[in-house]
């Protein structure tokens, strides 16, 4: 999974997420939402970051960690 098949989520609103990825535990008025994506069979996990500027998607970031974020 990449960024790249993400890019259509840019301009969307809080609203739109939801209804296409879930509400997944993410505060509705913080700025930064998280959706945990995947783990593989280390226990490496991807998570979807999501930042909003005035309600409106303007980046997406897919970060790879073994820890929690």
């Amino acid at each position: 999974m990449k960024t790249s098949d993400y890019q259509y989520l840019i301009g969307k609103e809080k609203k739109e997420i939801i209804e296409e990825l879930g509400a997944q535990f993410n505060y509705y008025h913080s700025e930064i939402w998280t959706y945990h994506i995947k783990t593989n069979w280390l226990g490496k996990k991807r998570y979807l970051l999501i930042a909003f500027k005035d309600e409106k998607v303007y980046k997406i970031k897919i970060k790879k960690t073994y820890a929690k974020i």
